[in-house]
């Protein structure tokens, strides 16, 4: 029990400095804010100005935006792995306490 609530620290630690990296991380889309930072960038409508491809600009701006969709993709992956490990202590706990 004492190994789960260890991971259970450590993953609320790395869901903490996911969630600062990806706020901090803003690829400069207007839409973007504090309180969505979890969303992926194709949650979001795209500017219609933003449509030359080849421009250097909107390789950069794409490019920022695959790495935070990477670090979103970290965080869910990582809310899950809290999810099983906050069960798995309320089994245990439970076994605990009614046996």
């Amino acid at each position: 029990m004492i190994t789960i609530l260890l991971f259970t620290i450590l993953f609320l630690i790395i869901w903490h400095y996911l969630r600062d990296l990806i706020n901090y991380y803003k690829t400069g889309d207007p839409n973007e804010n504090n309180q969505n930072y979890w969303m992926f960038s194709y949650d979001f409508k795209d500017n219609k100005e933003h449509k030359k491809y080849w421009n250097k600009d909107v390789q950069l701006l794409n490019q920022k935006k695959r790495i935070r969709n990477k670090l979103i993709f970290l965080l869910y992956v990582n809310t899950l792995i809290l999810f099983l490990l906050t069960n798995l202590i309320t089994a245990k706990m439970m076994i605990l306490i009614f046996n």
